[in-house]
């Protein structure tokens, strides 16, 4: 259950222009005629924003997805030689590797099986009787990946970051956010929700009728349970979402669930103290056991099953699983090619095996070293402002150094990859794998309940274009993917990798100083570091930046949700302040060199803004403004630049300038 706060960082790219210097910007991606001092964003993205056709596979398109469609060329490389691989032993890595994606490529062999990967786990459903029957196989189906009620795992203890805890939390619902259940403008969402499930119902042999009526059920059930969910905000105070039960009071908390069965059914003795978030939630599956008859529970429960199965049956399945979960909820009009889907759902399975493959051929120790680099000067650069920070006391300060002088750094690919070896892979059906991968993962989070917190694990793959911080280990952690052209360029000029990679680095630094970062020590523990004054005056600067983005409207009448979002808009503001500072220090005080008629800070904040060049669906649009802890692009790109004095000097911005915001108003933290 551990928590990670990630940040999908999507910045520039790098080409060489004039001087045979390798910029790092791209100059036709600008628009000259717009006034920089009144859009910037405009100015730097104008051209290609005008140009660029969105991909009728994509829900959204930026630079995000343009560095993980240039790495997919690479990922392919690696698959194709995989699949043509007959000389691969059984029970390796190579044969895994194989025999997944060839399954999963076999478009033929899934329509004639239709639903029949799921035959046998549609039968154990049938043969429930009693509620003890529901809740043995719902234990069963939690480790196959499958939701229902709630789900269970093991995750860092977040006042005590040296063990581990098991902890339980919220799952089992399709629509997967609180206020797509009950917010009054999700109301057509939720009729083709049902509309969905019916269409799943009755690819697996139910009459319409009797289908439509199941998932009616369904629905409403799910609706009960989250009637007492957290929402997305909810779950952004990290004090609010621990709490500790002993055996006893939580068999108080929710008297329909035999606890000892279930831990022994996960093959593990109940341990003393158990982790649940939302105690409310709690409350409400306990009541939904009461009450909902064993009919209504196996309905639900086929649900469950066939809607996380249906992407890895025949292609009637799959077209009524994108027919919502593309269509209806993103607004993409075509699947994405299926060996890119496969390589998705490979990654999330068995990812370390391409993640390997990928960083041999891909990620230089030169690279490394460079990004290494960067991260010493954006430290040198945190150290620097929060002397300068005149709300906070000395004594603060010291326990903030401290979280630098102890931060890991995780850059490129673990130093261990995972163990495969006890994964059986075979060329049956690909939802029998995903399953059988499941299972492994399962087993394997459940053995370090006893062991210490393992603090080298990485929680995303190589192979991810992304980048995270996690408090409870105090990490920084950049996989190779993400620290690639055009992101990062180690054979570009300083300013743009600066502006982009030093950005992205800031930004999971600032992640350790956001408003649930600064909730935890150097060590990784939930615990007050701070004076009371010193928080107090923190906690006024961080609802000036929630304020600042609650005025922004997206769409329609649909505004950015400030409260929710101010983690990683706190980390975007102080992300890209500490990169320019580290730019500026890097230069030794000398001027920066001048290229195509920009200086270098000028360059650095073109950077900025290219690097969140983006286009977005309106419906996509909208499920992200409710779903997401990240603001859409336009705003990430455009809101730090209007609180820095550092912008305003740079492009002569003033009062009267549309990008100009009175000094009162401007947002410093870090």
């Amino acid at each position: 259950m551990k928590k990670i706060y990630t940040s999908a960082i999507v910045l520039a790219c790098s080409v060489s222009f004039g001087q045979n210097i390798n910029l790092g910007i791209k100059l036709a991606y600008r628009d000259t005629t717009v006034n920089p001092c009144n859009d910037f964003y405009g100015y730097c993205n104008g051209n290609w924003q005008k140009t660029f056709k969105l991909p009728e596979s994509d829900a959204r398109y930026g630079s995000f997805q343009e560095i993980n469609n240039n790495n997919l060329v690479k990922i392919k490389v690696i698959l194709d030689a995989a699949s043509a691989n007959k000389a691969a032993a059984a029970n390796t890595d190579e044969q895994r590797l194989r025999d997944f994606y060839n399954t999963a490529m076999d478009s033929v062999k899934a329509d004639k099986l239709g639903f029949t990967p799921i035959a046998g786990q549609l039968k154990e459903i049938g043969a429930i009787k009693t509620k003890q029957d529901f809740l043995m196989l719902k234990t069963k189906y939690e480790g196959m990946g499958i939701g229902l009620l709630f789900g269970g795992g093991v995750g860092i203890d977040a006042k005590n970051s040296s063990k581990n805890i098991f902890g339980v939390g919220q799952a089992g619902f399709g629509l997967g956010e609180k206020d797509f259940y009950f917010n009054a403008q999700f109301e057509k969402i939720r009729t083709e929700y049902k509309n969905y499930l019916t269409e799943l119902f009755v690819l697996t042999g139910e009459e319409r009728n009797v289908a439509a009526k199941n998932a009616v059920a369904v629905f409403e059930m799910e609706k009960q349970l989250m009637e007492k969910g957290l929402s997305k905000l909810d779950m952004r105070d990290p004090e609010r979402l621990y709490n500790i039960f002993n055996p006893q009071a939580l068999k108080e908390l929710t008297p329909e669930i035999n606890w000892e069965s279930y831990f022994k059914f996960k093959g593990m003795k109940q341990p003393d103290s158990v982790l649940v978030p939302s105690k409310e939630y709690f409350k409400g599956v306990n009541m939904v056991l009461k009450t909902a008859s064993v009919e209504n529970l196996k309905t639900y429960a086929k649900a469950q099953l066939i809607m996380e199965a249906a992407p890895y049956l025949s292609s009637k399945f799959e077209e009524v699983s994108f027919n919502f979960r593309g269509r209806m909820l993103s607004g993409a009009k075509t699947m994405k090619p299926r060996w890119q889907r496969t390589q998705a759902l490979m990654d999330r399975m068995i990812g370390d095996i391409v993640s390997r493959e990928f960083v041999k051929q891909h990620f230089t120790p030169e690279a490394k070293a460079k990004v290494n680099k960067l991260i010493d000067n954006l430290v040198l650069a945190y150290r620097d402002r929060i002397a300068t920070r005149t709300w906070m006391s000395d004594e603060t300060k010291k326990q903030a150094n401290r979280k630098l002088d102890l931060l890991i750094r995780k850059i490129g690919y673990p130093d261990k990859w995972k163990d495969y070896s006890k994964m059986t892979i075979r060329q049956n059906n690909t939802w029998e794998n995903v399953a059988t991968a499941n299972q492994w993962a399962t087993i394997d989070n459940l053995s370090e309940l006893k062991k210490p917190a393992n603090r080298d694990a990485w929680q995303m793959t190589a192979v991810t274009v992304n980048a995270y911080y996690n408090p409870t280990t105090n990490e920084i952690t950049f996989p190779a993917a993400i620290m690639q052209p055009p992101f990062f360029d180690p054979a570009a000029e300083d300013a743009a990798n600066y502006g982009t990679m030093g950005a992205i680095i800031g930004h999971e630094l600032t992640h350790g100083f956001d408003d649930q970062g600064a909730q935890f020590d150097a060590d990784g523990n939930m615990k007050m570091w701070w004076t009371k004054e010193d928080y107090n005056n923190f906690k006024g600067k961080t609802q000036m930046i929630v304020n600042q983005f609650n005025s922004y409207v997206a769409i329609d009448s649909m505004h950015v949700n400030g409260s929710m979002t101010q983690g990683e808009n706190i980390a975007d503001l102080g992300g890209l302040t500490m990169a320019y500072y580290a730019y500026k220090k890097s230069l030794n005080g000398k001027p920066s060199p001048k290229y195509n008629g920009l200086t270098g800070e000028q360059r650095f904040f073109i950077a900025w803004a290219q690097g969140w060049k983006q286009v977005t669906r309106d419906a996509e649009l909208k499920r992200l403004l409710t779903i997401d802890y990240h603001s859409p692009a336009y705003f990430r790109a455009y809101a730090p630049l209007s609180n820095m004095k550092e912008f305003y000097d740079t492009f002569g911005v003033k009062e009267g300038d549309k990008m100009f915001t009175p000094e009162s108003k401007r947002v410093e933290i870090w």
